[in-house]
């Protein structure tokens, strides 16, 4: 048998959807013949994935939202819905942020906006979401997570408890939903350079003291940084790419997934084996 992930006929919304792997995950969906719908709270960010969504030949929305507010996550939702002619097939939650303050160092308004974004975000967009499935008795969410939330780490501590609490709130709405016939899973991706690297990177070589950049430190000195973290926490010792990602949105969301919810997909090089 053939497997082919076809979603014509199908709405999607993404969740951070502006850029990196929320943009990826969007322009595959797109590929696959969803029309999409990006939340993103930067706006040329989001007009420009729309654009590229419909060169793909598929319709696209882009709807300015910020995750801390539930007022606007659920008009979001709402215009999804109406996007969509009544249905909403997929939710994904992509938006996130991290620190490159550690345990120590890191300040009440800096853990405060990474729960708040990372956790209370997701909690937001599960229930708008699970709302309107729950009642159509149709749909499934995938909510980004991380392999810190499943390890820990020594250096993005707050990161890591927000992505934790990430994959318990996940589990226990895929409990609530499952009796109306909606799925709700994870994904935890691995070593995935985004823009947010660079801000961990910088932390590492600050001894995440949220100081400057010693003196001499190279771009090139970065990227060996990089390397070797990569080497030393990936069994298959390369990083993993957006599209990586993606792929497994894809799979979730399809039909050839429909006997999985409230999991943790880790798309991570064997970081994590359980």
């Amino acid at each position: 048998m053939q497997m082919t992930i076809d979603f014509s006929g199908k709405t999607v919304l993404v969740v951070g959807g502006g850029r990196g792997i929320g943009k990826e995950i969007a322009l595959t969906f797109a590929g696959c013949g969803a029309d999409v719908v990006i939340g993103d709270y930067n706006a040329d960010n989001g007009n420009q994935a729309v654009q590229e969504i419909e060169a793909k030949g598929r319709r696209g929305l882009f709807v300015p939202c910020n995750v801390v507010s539930r007022d606007e996550v659920d008009a979001l939702v709402q215009k999804a819905v109406e996007f969509g002619g009544g249905t909403l097939d997929c939710v994904v939650n992509a938006a996130g942020v991290t620190s490159s303050s550690d345990t120590i160092q890191i300040s009440e308004d800096e853990f405060h906006r990474i729960i708040n974004i990372n956790l209370l975000g997701t909690l937001h967009v599960l229930q708008a979401g699970l709302r309107h499935m729950m009642e159509k008795k149709y749909g499934n969410m995938i909510v980004l997570s991380s392999v810190a939330g499943r390890t820990g780490s020594r250096t993005l501590t707050v990161y890591a408890a927000s992505k934790a609490a990430t994959i318990s709130l996940m589990q226990a709405a895929a409990k609530t939903a499952a009796p109306c016939g909606v799925r709700v899973n994870s994904i935890a991706p691995g070593y995935v350079r985004t823009d947010m690297w660079n801000n961990i990177l910088d932390g590492v070589s600050t001894g995440f003291s949220g100081g400057k950049l010693p003196d001499g430190y190279t771009a090139e000195q970065r990227e060996a940084d990089y390397d070797q973290q990569v080497r030393e926490a990936v069994p298959l010792g390369r990083s993993q790419t957006c599209q990586d990602i993606a792929w497994a949105a894809a799979f979730l969301a399809s039909d050839y997934a429909k006997e999985i919810t409230g999991q943790v997909m880790a798309v991570d090089g064997g970081a994590t084996m359980c």
